[in-house]
């Protein structure tokens, strides 16, 4: 049974509407990591990375 447990950037790109502007997205293939300590069997990871920028020319200020 394959269970995926990392997201990707058509999940992440409702959190960016709006003021957002998502500049890159990369997603790396499948790789197999081989078992270790707290894994016992081989598994499957992706990697991935989002760059967003806001365009408001407004700062928030906490």
């Amino acid at each position: 049974m394959t269970r995926q447990h990392y997201t990707s950037p058509e999940r992440l790109h409702p959190h960016f509407i709006g003021d957002w502007e998502l500049l890159l997205t990369l997603r790396t293939t499948e790789f197999t990591e081989r078992a270790h300590v707290g894994r016992l069997h081989d598994h499957t990871h992706r990697m991935g990375l989002l760059f967003a920028a806001r365009t408001s020319t407004l700062t928030d200020h906490f």
